[in-house]
């Protein structure tokens, strides 16, 4: 509860500072400032080389037996190096800048890019390290403090100052960007701080544990080196779109994809949420070789999904116009794109946590596989087709990408693993959200047309229908089972 709860915060911020930065700087303004937050997001998460999971693996481990005096060596194999190897990385892009910025964008804006670029370059990183502290702070104070500081606090105040800067200030894309870069120096001090007490009395401890169980750099860097490839490949799959738009198309059209894909983003907080729950438990089960129920669980927790992920989709493609109008006038021509767009999330929602079976499995280096082709047919297509298309090309190529990832994993984890997709039981769980949401959203955009009023009172009026209907179908559905299993999910495993 308290992990969706973050997500779902954060998903909001995101979504109140999309609305913040399209409605004052316009799609030209919107497509530089998210070039270069994706430019900042690629760098600072490539740049953590996968230490993330790397610290709560070994951290585990050491706790598992019982031993001490080994935590704070574990944060410093992983923080040293990405504080070296960002600091010659925010070098070479302060050098390079502006053949970065000639590259990467139009010419008539390769020069602002290239200021962005400058900006970016001393908290790169402040970026980096501050992601492999929060993780440690997960492990040393708790879920509690990992949220606040990485789903609470930190985009909340970046919410603030872009509001005050573009709103007070009157900043355009560059001072916007420079205020959402402004929080991170206080919240890497707050998050050293945090952690800084339990690494200082696991220190003193470091005598009480015998030399043969301490982890080497070695073994930390084995480990980590496969997931430091998968997740740089998976930050670069959600941000090369927008960079590929910005650079051959316009900052124009890269703010309106950036918005529409921002907006369709926004859907995935109940997946996340329910992979934090359940994967614990799909990983018990297949180290079990329990795959019968390994099948039950997964597709309970997809028709779960459907349920409720579904209805967003749908009010994104019934009332598409109403939605983006939250941004502003300029951003209702990506309408088209973003039903496209979600429907290929639905199908996505649909297939389920394809993705953890895999990590769960043991099958990292399958996903890492699966990722590096998917990257390449977003690169491949996006090329082709968005000169050609615009932000339809984007769309497009957003759909094949989908599909294409998706059906890689599903027969993987079907034939490989041996856990059934059972696509025919989840039939019954679409049909709900597509009659009320996506009919009921049609029929008040004909009735009422576009606007926010509109959109809100439909909101209303339709999850009170589909309440209602749920409950009458609620055995149909299998809904009464899986809350029953909710509080007993221990008893799968």
């Amino acid at each position: 509860m308290i992990s969706l709860f973050g997500s779902a915060f954060a998903a909001l911020a995101a979504l109140l500072l999309t609305a913040i930065v399209g409605n004052t700087l316009g799609a030209s303004g919107t497509g530089l400032f998210f070039q270069a937050m994706g430019i900042f997001t690629i760098l600072t998460q490539v740049l953590r080389l996968g230490t993330n999971s790397g610290i709560v693996r070994f951290i585990s481990e050491q706790r598992a037996f019982d031993r001490v005096g080994s935590e704070w060596r574990i944060v410093l194999f992983a923080a040293v190096p990405v504080a070296i190897v960002s600091g010659l990385v925010s070098l070479a892009v302060w050098f390079f800048a502006d053949a970065l910025g000639a590259w990467l964008a139009a010419p008539t804006e390769a020069d602002t890019l290239a200021d962005l670029l400058r900006a970016m370059v001393p908290y790169i990183v402040m970026g980096a390290l501050i992601g492999v502290l929060q993780i440690a702070a997960r492990m040393l104070r708790g879920v509690t403090a990992f949220t606040l500081l990485q789903s609470v606090l930190l985009p909340a105040s970046r919410l603030l100052t872009v509001l005050l800067a573009v709103s007070l200030a009157g900043v355009a894309a560059w001072g916007a960007f420079e205020a959402w870069l402004w929080p991170l120096p206080v919240w890497l001090v707050i998050t050293v701080i945090v952690v800084a007490t339990p690494l200082i009395r696991d220190f003193r401890r470091r005598a009480e544990s015998p030399p043969t169980g301490r982890p080497s750099l070695a073994s930390f860097w084995r480990f980590n080196a496969p997931r430091s490839v998968s997740s740089g490949l998976e930050t670069a799959l959600e941000w090369s779109d927008v960079l590929i738009i910005a650079a051959v198309a316009s900052p124009a059209a890269a703010g309106v994809y950036a918005v529409i894909t921002r907006a369709v983003r926004a859907g995935g907080v109940v997946d996340k949420a329910m992979r934090v729950a359940v994967s614990p438990t799909i990983s018990a089960l297949l180290a079990r070789e329990n795959y019968s129920e390994s099948t039950r669980l997964h597709t309970s927790v997809v028709r779960a999904m459907i349920l409720m992920n579904w209805p967003f989709y749908m009010l994104l493609i019934a009332m598409g116009p109403a939605v983006l109008d939250i941004f502003g006038d300029e951003f209702r021509s990506g309408w088209g794109p973003m039903i496209l767009l979600s429907l290929a999330m639905m199908f996505q929602t649909a297939c389920g946590m394809l993705q953890s079976i895999l990590l769960q499995g043991g099958k990292s280096t399958w996903q890492m596989y699966n990722k590096s082709i998917a990257l390449a047919l977003s690169i491949t297509g996006n090329l082709a087709l968005v000169p050609l298309m615009g932000i339809w090309g984007a769309a497009v190529t957003w759909v094949l990408v989908v599909v294409a990832d998706n059906m890689i994993a599903a027969v993987q984890v079907h034939r490989g693993m041996h856990v059934d997709l059972q696509p025919r039981k989840l039939v019954g769980a679409m049909i709900p959200p597509v009659v009320i949401f996506g009919g009921g959203g049609l029929l008040f955009t004909w009735w009422g047309g576009s606007s926010l009023l509109i959109l809100l009172l439909a909101g209303v009026v339709l999850c009170l229908i589909y309440g209602v209907v749920l409950w009458l179908l609620r055995r149909l559905l299998h809904i009464e089972s899986l809350w029953r299993r909710i509080p007993f999910v221990g008893r799968w495993a």
